[in-house]
């Protein structure tokens, strides 16, 4: 509807459309399985509508960008790619399009894929009901894999949908559509990164990232005064204000995986300091609280894996 909107020139294309969709599938309740298979999920969705002289660029970016956010968040190195085809034969006849059609669109797919030095296996009948498509398979903890990203090459839907543009010599012309994910579904996606790190997400993925543990009562405002500082620069703190003895704080940060427990006690607040625990390697001595945060700030922004 948004391409449709008015009539539209060889020159305005490629348009890439971007959206945050919520979908629903009327999953058995045998196939649900925790957050990897749900009925309503949401997902990081993108189309791009092009000429056919762009497909093989615009397919390029949709590969690096699916990459670079599996690679960002520590998860590409577990992925495999597959090349979903469709099935003549299939008894359902789920494919639309004529076989002339597929073969040409998963010609296009195979020279893309080559062209670009994917490593990729080919999945027979799995294709979109519409088209052919690239399928990010992720291998969990034990070994089973799911669809993690999907880029699909879609020659059918457009002139399904009366979606034609004009082309240099004035003529309509019917443009290709891919469909695409960056990072996938967002449930699925965070089932496996947990399960990835075991719970433990890095610093800078962290829901909670530094957690304040004020040993008395008069140091609780003091604890508050610097999460505020770095809430202010953006990242995410909490204080541990309860009436608890300050070992049992520790612990229970260590159960939950904060990234870092800053300890501070009336010696801390005379001197401007604080006492950091690192989740992994214990306590990192007493410092002031700006070398703190230069120390947080470099992991963060470097976004590091551990």
């Amino acid at each position: 509807q948004v391409f449709l909107n008015r009539q539209r020139s060889y020159r305005e294309l490629p348009m890439r459309l971007g959206e945050t969709s919520t979908l629903f599938r009327n999953e058995d309740s045998g196939e649900m399985h925790g957050l990897i298979r749900v009925r309503q999920f949401t997902i990081s969705e993108g189309h791009l509508i092009l000429r056919p002289d762009q497909l093989e660029e615009e397919f390029k970016g949709c590969l690096d960008l699916a990459k670079y956010c599996l690679e960002t968040v520590g998860m590409l190195d577990k992925c495999t790619f597959r090349f979903s085809q469709w099935n003549p034969a299939n008894p359902n006849n789920k494919y639309e399009g004529t076989a002339e059609q597929w073969d040409h669109a998963q010609a296009a797919m195979k020279k893309i894929l080559d062209d670009l030095g994917v490593k990729y296996e080919v999945g027979f009948d799995e294709a979109a009901f519409y088209g052919p498509k690239l399928d990010i398979q992720f291998h969990n903890v034990f070994g089973k894999e799911d669809t993690i990203v999907t880029i699909q090459i879609d020659m059918l839907l457009a002139e399904k949908f009366g979606m034609y543009y004009v082309d240099e010599n004035g003529e309509k012309k019917l443009p290709y559509i891919i469909h695409r994910t960056s990072l996938g579904c967002y449930e699925r996606t965070l089932a496996y990164l947990i399960e990835t790190y075991a719970g433990a997400l890095p610093t800078w993925m962290a829901p909670e990232q530094v957690r304040f543990l004020p040993v008395t009562d008069r140091a609780v405002d003091y604890c508050y005064e610097l999460a505020h500082k770095l809430e202010a620069n953006g990242y995410r703190a909490t204080v541990d204000a309860r009436n608890e003895k300050i070992g049992k704080k520790i612990r229970e940060g260590q159960l939950e995986k904060i990234p870092y427990m800053l300890v501070v006690g009336d010696r801390d607040m005379e001197n401007n300091t604080v006492s950091p625990r690192n989740r992994t390697e214990g306590d990192m001595g007493s410092m002031s609280f700006e070398a703190f945060e230069a120390i947080l700030k470099d992991v963060v922004d470097s976004k590091a894996k551990k």
